[in-house]
């Protein structure tokens, strides 16, 4: 794609007001405007910051929360005292040293560094400074009340504060990190200013440093409104909860919870559509999002700010569709889209995909209503002090448009099929998620990483390692940098004759003479058909139409046009039968390929990013990658059918 095409697109995609809110930023990033308006060491406060009293509209101190912590007990000392040892887990994963070291000089403004810091990707120190490893000891106190732990996070500020000056690269290169940092840290002092630990001087040294936070922010908003995502709602967020602090002794506080207000609301409506669907497409952002905004609910309430109607209704939308989207088993979600590893408000499990808490505390504050029974998943809610409700609203009945999902006997079939309204995440047109007994039978790959070495930059976001098809190996859409893609893939759904069936088409290989449709039905309890069918809308030379799979990583067998998988007590039979010329004639795959974690281990197919799977960033673990791949010029249909079915023990005879 050429210059001209690309910026058409862009205007034609992504919307004029994006781009010209992104060239502002750049212009006043080159012309140096940004230095002078955040410079290093930030701006002096116009006040004593001994007179500001820190509040915060939750309550961790319900005694139903404590109960909730010392069935947990265990775990959550053994986190806090891995966080006294100097270790932490971050994004959810592998534990690793917790520090703030950058290898980068405190004087560097942060507009001199990317996405790299000395050849490593700057997520990895971000993870550390947003702080949210604090409320394992937050929690910790509240159940011992060993003062070592609000010790810990003072001593860690203290760190962060002395190694980090205000304004410096890498962790202010973001105001949206700056913003999350601020969360954290709140929610933390909540809990530890009852500790003996925390003194006058902690308090005012916290004050001072959520003034030079809040101060980073508006310089750059024109480049959070370019992006519309989980940055301004974040920011946004920001700004309420330091004009929320300050308005009672500065104007400049008054001027940042107004704008902090109405851009979360404007947000809200540009990034949400009315059945739920958030603008980023991605799983782990929803829960973002929904965290980012049952925060700004509780600053809204103590503020006696009135959210808009229509915000709420957006709101709940996005609830159901959070609801609809989960496996009730497992608690987990469809991997879709960018996993960055972002858990903002870490309460109610120790699965980083687990979406039950963040499900119950949206379901409360946004429909009034639980969703769950009670369970350890209400510890968020709580944490919020939401109001109590007797009203249980069963999850089987929240349903949402944008939704496509068949079940059967606990097994459940997920269709994706996007109209995108602003910018895709993933080119995953008409990707199947399939769970059984809350077992991810067909996955989505996830992330792992944004900012690794090649091919390690971003590259789960392709067709290629969807459950899809692809044509010559080509995405469905253009990408043209790591997180744009353009002539986007649309999706039509089409009446089946039956709800109990998935009928879906895409538009993406129409460059390409090519019109991809899917048909995905429960034959009976024990098996799943799932019809793709490749229309030539014109006549083109031969084409190589792949379908993949990105299977679970049990014990596998491949027979002719039979894969089997098994687990000691498991057992799937995926069968293939395939037709060309208008369905009539059968035609075989040239190539059948299997690969796990990069290795082909049956067929000619050579690609490093298959056969793994991305529960969060910055770790893959192997898994199959199940291929076909035909060449034709006439019509296709692939017929794919899995087939359950559990394993006698010995024990059972």
């Amino acid at each position: 794609m050429n210059k001209l095409q690309k910026f058409w697109y862009s205007c034609k995609e992504i919307g004029i007001p994006q781009m010209a809110d992104y060239a502002g930023y750049l212009v006043q990033k080159k012309s140096g405007r940004l230095i002078r308006k955040t410079p290093l060491a930030g701006f002096p406060l116009d006040f004593n910051p001994q007179e500001i009293e820190i509040k915060v509209p939750f309550d961790p101190f319900n005694p139903k929360l404590q109960k909730l912590l010392e069935k947990d007990r265990t775990r959550i000392i053994q986190s806090a005292e891995e966080l006294l040892s100097g270790w932490y887990h971050p994004f959810g994963g592998k534990k690793a040293l917790l520090t703030f070291a950058t290898g980068i000089e405190p004087s560097l403004h942060w507009t001199s560094v990317g996405d790299l810091v000395n050849g490593r990707d700057i997520k990895w120190l971000w993870e550390p400074a947003r702080f949210t490893w604090v409320f394992d000891l937050a929690k910790a106190w509240l159940i011992t009340k060993d003062d070592r732990y609000p010790s810990f996070f003072w001593h860690k500020f203290s760190e962060f504060i002395q190694l980090n000056q205000v304004n410096s690269a890498p962790n202010y290169t973001s105001a949206q990190e700056a913003a999350m940092r601020m969360i954290a840290w709140l929610m933390a002092y909540q809990v530890f200013k009852e500790s003996p630990a925390t003194t006058a001087d902690h308090s005012a040294q916290l004050v001072t440093a959520f003034w030079q936070h809040a101060s980073r922010i508006p310089p750059t908003l024109g480049y959070a409104r370019s992006q519309n995502n989980n940055h301004l709602l974040s920011e946004a967020l920001g700004l309420v909860i330091a004009g929320s602090l300050f308005s009672g002794k500065s104007s400049l506080g008054r001027d940042w919870l107004k704008l902090g207000v109405k851009e979360f609301n404007q947000a809200i409506l540009r990034q949400i559509d009315k059945d739920g669907t958030y603008s980023q497409h991605s799983a782990n952002y929803h829960r973002l999002m929904l965290h980012l905004s049952l925060v700004y609910y509780g600053y809204a309430k103590r503020n006696e700010i009135e959210i808009p109607l229509e915000v709420k209704d957006r709101l709940a939308a996005a609830t159901f569709w959070l609801a609809a989207q989960l496996d009730p088993l497992s608690g987990r979600l469809p991997n879709l889209g960018h996993n960055d590893g972002s858990l903002l408000l870490p309460m109610g499990t120790g699965d980083f995909r687990d979406y039950r808490p963040t499900l119950q505390a949206a379901s409360v504050a946004f429909t009034g209503q639980n969703c769950l029974p009670s369970g350890p998943w209400d510890e968020l809610s709580i944490w919020l002090g939401q109001p109590e409700t007797e009203k249980v609203l069963k999850i089987q009945s929240l349903t949402s448009p944008a939704v496509h999902v068949i079940s059967v006997s606990n097994k459940r079939a997920s269709l994706r099929g996007v109209t995108f309204h602003g910018r895709p995440a993933h080119a995953d047109q008409l990707h199947l998620d399939l769970w059984w007994d809350g077992l991810n039978i067909t996955q989505d790959a996830g992330t792992y990483a944004y900012n690794d070495a090649p091919p390690w930059q971003n590259p789960f976001s392709s067709t290629l390692v969807h459950n899809t098809i692809s044509i010559d190996g080509f995405d469905q859409m253009e990408k043209v940098s790591k997180f744009l893609w353009l002539r986007q893939a649309q999706a039509k759904w089409h009446t089946a004759p039956s709800k109990d069936i998935l009928f879906a088409s895409h538009n993406g290989y129409r460059r390409m003479g090519m019109i991809h449709q899917r048909i995905v039905t429960f034959v009976n309890a024990n098996q799943l058909e799932v019809i793709d069918q490749v229309h030539f809308i014109r006549k083109t030379d031969a084409k190589h139409v792949t379908l993949h799979w990105l299977l679970i990583d049990w014990q596998w067998n491949l027979e002719e046009n039979l894969f089997t998988l098994h687990s000691d007590d498991r057992k799937i039979k995926i069968s293939f039968n395939n037709t060309s010329s208008n369905y009539g004639s059968a035609i075989s795959p040239m190539d059948v390929s299997l690969i796990r974690a990069g290795d082909t281990l049956v067929g000619k197919r050579i690609a490093p990013i298959l056969g793994w799977v991305s529960d969060t960033y910055g770790e893959k673990q192997p898994t199959l990658s199940l291929s076909l791949e035909y060449q034709t010029n006439n019509d296709l249909q692939i017929v794919t059918r899995f087939e359950f079915s559990k394993i006698a023990s010995a024990a059972q005879g």
